[in-house]
């Protein structure tokens, strides 16, 4: 037992020996929370918050501000700076940041869960770069609470019109836009949050209401977000130590205004105090408080453009960003739908439709012109009926093709053609392709059979021109016959004397009958 109570006092020993070097670690920067572990927010309703405020405000909670809708310019501006704090005694101190001007925030801002949608429902956690580049986001910064133990998103979270996270009416500072352009901060009940008459396309919940009217609102926002005894200690503490802080505002112009100061919790940067009489120095009407310390985070065009306070895991020469929860974005406008229906490419706001059929403002919308498919198919720019093509279904199938498009080969016997529209070999048509087709096969009527037709029709060309030569050679001959001398020489003059001796009675028969034979047309000459 002796020696299960030494390794008890050694591990012990042990355990203590790192939470003392924990806490002389550089890594170990104090955490910026408002309130306890495991419990954010007050306990109180939203009719206390009402009764408790300022009698000038009457029964409103919230201030309502139109929207700027330009959309002339850049989206958004951003402006370094290096300010002095109490420029003049002995508080005198130096603070830098950033300050980005944004137009048109309900086309141009967003708020966005952890990487990506789906975020705070998984309790996902992720630096504002990793969240930023899904969205493409030009400004992005730090939103929202979050449980630093299991990633819980705080607060309400309402992301491009989807309600992520209800936090049942908790009374904490809100920001939010909704339908109409309208941009929202304050207090809101849960009737407010869940209201369709004009719903908000972006919420995310901050802790103190910074400015309100023009007016620094902290202690009101004190009263109103704290309320339990035993927190007051740790809201005083976050209200009043220097920090890193962020927060979200506008000014009279209507523009939204993104606030970032760096700093390191109870080393460097602003209390809320200063941070809220800096805002009203620049013109800033209303402002809320967003996650800060540690989680302050600037991202300009997906690159880290701050200093942050936490030490690198792998090295503490080195600053590294903390993985946070929610997201505010700064993004060229989207377009709806974002896609452009598929038929075209979204830029600064307004899709650039494909191709010179699809049209409108989502391009979804088909304008083949005023000859519509010529009547032979449906606009889908175009889609022609089977055996009909072209741009505007105009061309009817070549021969020996038919179906939608022409796609599909004739398979009819000795290459005949087919029905361009079924493929069917047994065709009868009408009109145009009926006088098409007639006059294909009255030029040839099957691409099989013109080399015999060729062959028969050479054969019978060459039998006529041999014939033409021997009738020419007939007559020719016909003709040398009419023109040649003759000369009549009767048979005896010729053959000489007879060695028969004949009777003097035959010569004289014979001389009486050649008078009658020198008349007869046959008469053998030599």
């Amino acid at each position: 037992w002796m020696w299960h109570l030494g390794t008890w006092v050694y591990l012990v020993a042990l355990a203590l020996l790192g939470k003392w070097l924990n806490s002389m670690s550089p890594l170990s920067e104090p955490l910026l929370q408002p309130y306890p572990p495991r419990q954010h927010g007050p306990r109180h309703s939203h009719r206390h918050v009402r009764d408790c405020q300022p009698v000038k405000y009457g029964n409103i909670t919230h201030e309502a501000w139109p929207g700027d809708n330009s959309t002339a310019g850049p989206v958004a501006v951003t402006r370094t700076f290096v300010s002095y704090i109490h420029p003049e005694g002995s508080g005198r101190k130096v603070i830098y940041g950033h300050f980005t001007f944004v137009r048109n925030p309900l086309s141009t801002f967003s708020v966005l869960e952890p990487g990506g949608a789906g975020g705070c429902l998984a309790q996902r956690r992720a630096t504002v770069e990793e969240t930023a580049k899904l969205r493409k986001c030009l400004v992005a910064q730090n939103g929202g609470y979050f449980n630093m133990e299991t990633g819980e998103c705080l607060g309400n979270v309402v992301s491009d019109g989807k309600l992520v996270r209800d936090s049942g009416g908790l009374q904490n500072a809100q920001f939010g836009i909704r339908k109409d352009g309208t941009m929202v901060f304050g207090y809101l009940s849960e009737e407010d949050v869940l209201d369709q008459s004009n719903p908000f396309v972006q919420l995310v919940s901050g802790v103190v209401w910074l400015l309100r009217n023009g007016e620094v609102y902290i202690n009101q926002s004190r009263v109103a977000e704290c309320g339990d005894t035993q927190t007051t200690g740790t809201f005083d503490t976050f209200i009043n130590v220097i920090s890193a802080r962020t927060a979200v505002g506008h000014d009279r112009q209507g523009r939204l205004v993104l606030v970032h100061v760096d700093g390191q919790t109870e080393s460097r940067g602003v209390n809320l105090w200063e941070m809220a009489e800096f805002l009203k120095q620049q013109g800033v009407v209303n402002a809320i408080n967003l996650d800060g310390g540690g989680s302050a985070t600037l991202v300009l065009n997906g690159t880290l453009a701050n200093y942050p306070s936490e030490h690198c895991s792998f090295n503490s020469m080195w600053r590294c960003p903390r993985s946070i929860s929610t997201v505010v974005c700064v993004h060229e406008p989207g377009c709806d739908p974002p896609d452009c229906s598929g038929h075209g490419l979204c830029v600064a706001g307004q899709c650039h439709c494909h191709g010179p059929f699809w049209a409108g403002p989502a391009c979804d919308t088909l304008d083949c012109g005023p000859a519509n498919c010529s009547l032979h198919g449906v606009c889908t720019g175009c889609l022609c009926d089977a055996g009909w093509t072209g741009s505007n279904c105009t061309e009817e199938c070549p021969l020996g093709w038919f179906g939608p498009s022409c796609q599909s080969r004739c398979a009819c016997d000795h290459s005949c053609p087919c029905d361009p529209e079924t493929g069917s070999c047994n065709i009868s048509h009408h009109g145009a392709l009926q006088e098409h087709l007639h006059r294909a096969v009255g030029d040839v009527i099957c691409v099989s059979h013109r080399s015999w037709w060729l062959s028969l029709s050479s054969a019978l060309a060459l039998l006529l021109v041999l014939s033409v030569l021997g009738n020419v050679g007939l007559v020719l001959r016909g003709r040398q016959h009419q023109d040649r001398d003759y000369r009549y020489l009767p048979l005896r003059d010729i053959n000489g004397d007879t060695p028969h001796n004949p009777t003097s009675a035959a010569w004289d028969q014979e001389d009486i009958q050649e008078p009658e034979d020198t008349q007869e047309p046959n008469q053998e000459f030599l």
